[in-house]
């Protein structure tokens, strides 16, 4: 059977939905959401780059991962509570897609530190304007399904960062995953109620996933954390003592021209480290709210199903493309550029001004360390 696709970027593309209404209950009255846009996503080349990386890529479903990131966060909080951490390679990008946000909430990260640092310093600037609030901090670069068990998770883990300690949203295994990192818990995870976490666990072998899977108590670690600024900040002076330190006086100079000099000569100091080894692992009082909702890291062009719904064929195709014998199949190329397929079974092929990609699928962990060499990283 030889069939044909046809798909222009600009209609195949999901609608953009409706405006997002701002948001103030009582639940989250007290929160501050924090959206964490500084990545590089090398995984998803060529369509991310270092100048547009995955987070702020439109082409996969219409909306990008980093407007869906903050309409959710506007589903709890106004977006004059929402800051967003990012490279300052890409405030023009955040601008474009997300005019809304208050320019005195987007914080420039001068070079790439990892999370630890874009995580204090967030809290530093929480701390100063809001020195109650509950911290939300979410990865924008990530999938969420389900906006009102969102909702419901985010209310129960912010009611629990009231009473103290650092709290994160762990997501319920549906498979032997090797690559997430786990939480493990005391005790077997019950829905929506926050727990003890009892240990961070790397990556596991497969023997090990399945062993966690089949325990009940191991959750994936989702990189979404709950906290009081002030609480992090302490924890931070403990385990991290050089990076708060760096970054301690940088507050009264966010939104004025001196900003970018200081925060240079901060982050020149720094190691880079991320929150979960820097402060997560080390800290005593750590728990863990099981999320209700549907979630992916979207760590690759494997784990695209939620942005392109594939066909009655498995193929996921995005552009001008021409299939014939063709079975699960990612294509996504340009307008105006053809791409013809012929006889090919668990494929990934992407081409854009920046290269093409050409791949079986069962090959897909190799993509990185070859992006790596084509970009020099």
């Amino acid at each position: 059977m030889t069939s044909q696709v046809q798909s222009d970027l600009r209609s195949s593309v999901q609608a953009e939905p409706e405006p997002v209404p701002e948001a103030e209950s009582d639940e989250f009255h007290d929160v501050v959401a924090v959206l964490m846009a500084g990545g590089i996503g090398t995984r998803f080349w060529p369509l991310s780059t270092p100048q547009r990386p995955k987070q702020f890529l439109t082409e996969l479903a219409g909306r990008s991962l980093y407007m869906q990131a903050f309409d959710r966060a506007r589903l709890l909080v106004p977006a004059g509570r929402i800051l967003v951490m990012t490279s300052a390679d890409f405030l023009d990008l955040v601008r474009q897609q997300t005019p809304d946000a208050p320019p005195e909430n987007v914080i420039p990260e001068p070079l790439r530190r990892d999370t630890a640092a874009a995580v204090i310093l967030a809290s530093l600037i929480v701390a100063d304007r809001w020195p109650d609030a509950v911290m939300a901090v979410f990865p924008s670069d990530h999938f969420i399904g389900n906006a009102v068990e969102f909702r419901r998770t985010l209310a129960a883990a912010v009611t629990r960062a009231r009473q103290g300690g650092l709290g994160t949203i762990g997501i319920r295994p549906t498979y032997a995953a090797t690559g997430y990192g786990y939480l493990r818990l005391a005790a077997s995870a019950e829905p929506l109620a926050a727990q003890r976490v009892e240990e961070f666990v790397e990556k596991p072998d497969r023997q090990k996933a399945e062993q966690y899977l089949a325990s009940g108590q191991f959750l994936w670690n989702s990189g979404i954390f709950v906290w009081q600024a002030r609480e992090l900040l302490q924890a931070a002076e403990r385990h991290l003592p050089d990076t708060h330190g760096a970054l301690a006086g940088l507050t009264d100079a966010v939104g004025d021209g001196a900003f970018s000099e200081r925060a240079m000569e901060s982050f020149r100091r720094i190691k880079p480290i991320s929150i979960d080894f820097g402060v997560m692992e080390k800290a005593r009082d750590v728990w863990c709210v099981p999320a209700a909702f549907e979630w992916s890291d979207i760590g690759g062009w494997l784990a695209t199903d939620q942005l392109i719904p594939p066909d009655e064929c498995g193929n996921q195709v995005r552009g001008n493309a021409f299939l014939d014998e063709v079975a699960g199949t990612l294509v996504i190329g340009r307008p105006g550029h053809p791409i013809a397929v012929v006889g090919l079974t668990d494929c990934i092929i992407v081409h854009s001004d920046a290269g093409t990609l050409v791949c079986h699928k069962s090959a897909a962990d190799r993509i990185k360390p070859l992006i790596s060499r084509i970009l020099g990283l």
